[in-house]
């Protein structure tokens, strides 16, 4: 694949990270209905937000720059800025957890930013019209918070040399926990609140919190920098509990 890649032409390049995204985009609409479904008696919001035109067009929009970043992302690595490494299965799963927790804390700050007076009134207030979030909630964001959280993917693949099963690994979990942050409902069950590390994993209460009360929970794969600064919602460990 990667040799594929490496020879195709910037338009087949566009092409197929189009469809990948597009392929991304289905998916996570389905898995998120599917836990609904799933998991319907332990849902976080009595209702899914309703499904408006110009909320659709910026999630097309969002999986259009997707693909677009992605191509800069390309350029990048067939021009050496981006080194993507062979790697066993130890390798891979270093790599991907190491890019996990560098990312949690970049969109941290971001999203820190994001909320701050002005930069929330003109870019991320769009997002926050899902209070009670609905399946392509993930997707509803303004096209500067696509670029920018592009961005921090592209930056970190720049000063890291990835394995490509880390990396795929990473994108993977990345859409799982996008999706799962947005799904309205708690699949996780309460044991995991008790035990160590386990209990730093951002679940989709904590996500859905922030949607309820956006002065808290700004990270999202786990509760780490949250409780490292303080702006963990007080009653989070409260709202799990309760709600697997």
């Amino acid at each position: 694949m990667l040799e594929a890649l490496r020879t195709a032409t910037a338009l087949q390049t566009a092409g197929f990270f189009l469809v990948a995204n597009l392929a991304i985009f289905g998916g996570s609409i389905v898995l998120c209905w599917a836990l609904g479904v799933m998991f319907k008696g332990k849902r976080i919001f009595d209702r899914w937000e309703p499904v408006r035109s110009v909320e659709l067009a910026a999630a097309f929009s969002a999986v259009i720059l997707n693909a677009a970043v992605s191509v800069g992302g390309w350029c990048l690595w067939t021009r050496g800025w981006i080194e993507l490494r062979d790697g066993g299965i130890l390798r891979s799963v270093i790599d991907c957890l190491l890019m996990v927790f560098a990312m949690d804390l970049g969109m941290y700050v971001f999203h820190r930013a994001a909320h701050h007076p002005v930069m929330f009134r003109v870019i991320h207030r769009f997002h926050h019209r899902h209070e009670a979030t609905n399946p392509i909630s993930l997707f509803v964001l303004h096209p500067l918070e696509v670029i920018g959280f592009g961005g921090l993917m592209i930056l970190f693949l720049t000063l890291y040399p990835m394995s490509l099963a880390g990396l795929i690994g990473y994108l993977t979990l990345n859409v799982l926990f996008g999706t799962l942050g947005h799904a309205g409902v708690e699949p996780f069950p309460a044991f995991l609140s008790r035990l160590p590390v386990l209990r730093l994993i951002g679940s989709s209460t904590f996500h859905a919190e922030h949607h309820e009360h956006p002065r808290y929970n700004f990270g999202f794969y786990t509760l780490f920098w949250d409780k490292l600064f303080g702006t963990l919602d007080p009653d989070y460990e409260r709202r799990f509990r309760q709600g697997s």
